[in-house]
């Protein structure tokens, strides 16, 4: 038997979101940003994103940026 997951409320993600980047310490190691950067995809893939349609283009920079502080870690 196959049980569908069940769907996430995307305003849960958006706050979960929120909390991780507010905790994000100045020199976050990689782990901390790979957090980020999966909670900003988890939102942008949602079904539910287009009713959030006016924040798109800001998910998609965050998501820049937050990829761009992960790259730019050493360990």
């Amino acid at each position: 038997m196959i049980t569908k997951s069940p769907i996430v409320d995307i305003g849960y993600l958006e706050a979960r979101l929120e909390s991780l980047v507010c905790h994000c310490k100045p020199l976050a190691n990689k782990l901390s940003l790979a957090k980020i950067c999966m909670a900003i995809n988890a939102i942008i893939l949602h079904e539910d994103f287009d009713q959030i349609a006016e924040r798109h283009c800001s998910y998609h920079k965050m998501k820049n940026y937050w990829q761009w502080r992960y790259h730019t870690i050493k360990h």
